[in-house]
Order: structure tokens, then sequence, then C-alpha cells
């Protein structure tokens, strides 16, 4: 149900170049690539060349946030409580039997922010185990804070040729040059922003700013769903969206002129289905003659073994 990628162990296995480092995207006055930017040829490979197209690398968060996925799990279904205590917005205690229990009226809980939470998780029990499918997504929280994967310090970075940056203009015309950046990428030179910041800070401004980085990377992570799931997404468009050859796509529909066991096609879709036949009769017929000769070439390659099989 749950199956988490173990980040360090993805990028010692895969021997990843980096980590990334500058949210500059070009050296100074150039469009040249920063050589430690999210752009860079020295981490992922030169431009138009196959190892860019499959290469990652990784961001530093100099923190620890809670693994975006069980995240949206945590605060949607099974305990909300946990955003206002990494907020800093409430205090609580823990109870061996109600998880996170809110402290006696006047007083505060022994638990606020970040850092009490990374110490306490172990002790940290979630109300309702038994319940279905909530208790086999607390059963797949408690198997990921065992195998310490309930916590992320890394963030991966895809591929530059899936998020690129468009440079519209020419400076030696005298034309106006921008640069419009990708979404994902912007979002990436944030989390690099922010993670250097939180590298020279500690206490209760380190936990407020590793709160801002978990939603941070919240985002990131349904950019890159969106991107990948939804009806416009990667999947869908690349891979369930391809088209079938000689098809049609029609509504079903009734017509009384039909007999039973009769089904009606439209001439256009009969002309897509059987397109390969059609193109073969015409050529074939008595009237190809008139037809000129660089037709007849076309036909040739356009159907290719099909014309064999016709034969």
């Amino acid at each position: 149900m749950i199956k988490l990628i173990d980040v360090n162990r993805f990028i010692r296995e895969n021997e990843l170049t980096g980590p990334i480092t500058s949210n500059q995207l070009f050296l100074s006055h150039t469009y040249n690539f920063h050589p430690q930017g999210l752009l860079s040829e020295d981490i992922f490979g030169l431009e138009g060349s196959v190892d860019r197209s499959k290469s990652m690398s990784w961001i530093e968060l100099n923190c620890k946030i809670i693994h975006p996925v069980l995240y949206d799990i945590l605060s949607k279904k099974i305990e909300r409580r946990i955003t206002k205590l990494i907020s800093g917005d409430e205090t609580y205690n823990i109870d061996d039997e109600l998880g996170l229990v809110e402290p006696e009226e006047g007083k505060e809980g022994k638990l606020k922010g970040f850092t009490d939470l990374i110490e306490n998780i172990d002790r940290i029990k979630f109300r309702n185990p038994d319940e279905g499918t909530r208790g086999k997504l607390i059963n797949k929280l408690y198997d990921n804070i065992k195998n310490d994967l309930f916590f992320v310090n890394r963030l991966l970075v895809c591929s530059p040729v899936y998020r690129n940056v468009t440079i519209t203009g020419d400076k030696e015309k005298g034309e106006r040059v921008e640069v419009v950046t990708d979404a994902l990428t912007s979002l990436y030179r944030r989390v690099i922003e922010l993670s250097t910041q939180i590298r020279s800070v500690s206490g209760a401004i380190y936990d407020v700013l590793s709160y801002r980085m978990q939603l941070l990377i919240r985002d990131v992570y349904e950019e890159i769903k969106n991107r990948v799931a939804k009806k416009h997404g990667m999947i869908r468009n690349q891979m369930l969206g391809k088209r079938v050859d000689f098809s049609a796509r029609a509504v079903i529909a009734p017509n009384p002129e039909l007999n039973i066991g009769e089904v009606g096609i439209p001439f256009r879709s009969i002309c897509s289905i059987f397109e390969p036949y059609l193109i073969y009769g015409i050529t074939n017929s008595p009237y190809s003659k008139s037809i000129p000769n660089e037709f007849h070439e076309e036909v040739k390659k356009y159907l290719g073994k099909e014309s064999l099989m016709l034969v």
C-alpha cells in the first residue's frame, strides 16, 4: 500500500552526482549553466545528451521532515494534531493509549515543534489502529518509523529535461531577454534557499523553518504527482494516451432503422478503420491509371508490409 524509497540508499546505489548547492541557474551575466545549480551539465550531463534525460541529483535539506507521502496521509486521515504540533501552534503530551493528547487547561504540553516530534516519534501511538483501511495505514506508518523511513533529510531532483528553462528574445538584436522558469524548478530553488537558511539556525527558529520546509516539500510532491498521475499527466499522455492505428471513436446511440443484430458505423469511421484496404483498392482499381505515379509511390511507402498482405 505504501512503499517508500530509501532516498539515501537510492543515491548511494545509483551513484548520483551531487548535491545541488546553488539556486542560481546560470553563471552571472551569462546563460551558461551554473556548475552547482539545478541545470548543471557537471551534475546532469551535457545538454541534449541521453545521460541528461536519465540523470538525477539531490538537495540536502539540512533538517529532517516527515516524508511527504506519509505527511499527506497523517494530516488528512490519521492524526491532524501532527500539523499543529510541528507548526508550533499547539503543545501536546503523549498518552500510552491515546497517542497525542492536549494538556490540562492552563498548562503547556511537553511536546512542541519538529525537534520534539523527532525525539519522541517511537513513543507516539495512533488512535483506533484496528479500523479496516485506517488500521492498515497505521501499521504501514509504524513499519516506516521502524525502518527509519518516516523522516527524510534529502530531496531527490529529477532531470532538467522534465523541467527545463525557456529563454526568449535575443540581446544582440536589442530584444528584451526573458527567462521562463518551470514551476518545479522554481520550487527546487526555494528549497535550496530555505535549506541554506536552516543550516545557520537552531532552537525555536530551526523548528519554524523545518515546518516551512515540510510545507514546501509537500508542494514539490503535489507538483510531481499532478504531472505524473492527473488527466494530462505524463503516464496518461505518453503511455496510456497513445492512439491506435486504424481505429475510430464514436458515441453509441439507437437507430430505429437497424434490425436486431445489426450495428451501424458512420462512414467517416469506416474510412478510418479500413483505410489501408481502401487505399489499396483505389490504387488497384480500373481507375488507377488516371492517378499520378507519385501517388502510387507514396502509397507503397505508406502501406509497407500491409500492401503485401493485401495482395
